[in-house]
């Protein structure tokens, strides 16, 4: 009997991973002061119901690049003068792609 499976940072079958998986291991990650999986992030963010994206979201900006407050760019507004929006009032949409942006720029300075 199969009982665990030994996930890869680059496995091509993210869907075998439920959203609520990928919380756990991004949980996981942060708890041991690591960087989460950008495809975990990926799968998170997923369409459908689920009620900790958000503060998962705020926790990685938080724990991973000392971001908190109003931090975020408005999606579509760049060089706009509208500035910044806080974390608690951007969308899942502009929250999650700016943390896979700083996690993309973390990783290529790596």
């Amino acid at each position: 009997i199969k009982l665990r499976r030994h996930y890869t940072k680059d496995d091509d079958d993210n869907y075998d991973i439920s959203p609520v998986q990928a919380i756990l291991r991004i949980d996981m990650a942060l708890d041991h002061k690591k960087l989460p999986s950008s495809s975990d992030v990926e799968i998170m963010l997923r369409p459908g119901r689920l009620g900790r994206r958000r503060a998962v979201l705020k926790r990685i900006l938080n724990d991973c690049f000392d971001l908190r407050g109003k931090c975020v760019p408005p999606s579509g507004d760049i060089g706009n003068e509208r500035g910044f929006l806080f974390v608690t009032k951007a969308s899942i949409d502009e929250l999650g792609s700016f943390v896979l942006a700083k996690m993309s720029e973390r990783v290529s300075k790596e």
